[in-house]
């Protein structure tokens, strides 16, 4: 899988919640002395009212990136080198990439 367009901040449109689309607003929050992480806010679809804001846990880096599959993924950079990338949802893991991966080096470049 291939990352591209990597940013601090996205909005994505009709982004699914069951039944309905809403709106989703991803940020990388940064901490001076714990690191960043992806923050993802919703909206509910019929009232508007924004949910409760999904945090990930602090990484030294995080990127918000697309993948070449069309779908969000978050980059986090952890605090021993390696790199772990999450599914938008913010629920599952979708690849752990190691210093010693070919891919190592381009993944890094996006940070």
């Amino acid at each position: 899988m291939q990352y591209s367009n990597p940013r601090t901040n996205a909005t994505i449109e009709h982004w699914p919640t069951g039944r309905y689309t809403t709106t989703a607003i991803f940020h990388i929050e940064t901490h001076p002395k714990r690191g960043q992480r992806a923050v993802r806010v919703t909206h509910h679809p019929i009232t508007g009212k924004p949910a409760a804001p999904k945090k990930l846990t602090f990484a030294r880096q995080a990127r918000i990136v697309d993948g070449d599959d069309g779908r969000t993924y978050i980059l986090e950079l952890r605090m021993y080198g390696s790199i772990h990338i999450m599914k938008g949802d913010m629920q599952y893991s979708h690849e752990h990439i190691m210093v010693g991966d070919t891919r190592y080096a381009d993944l890094l470049a996006l940070f």
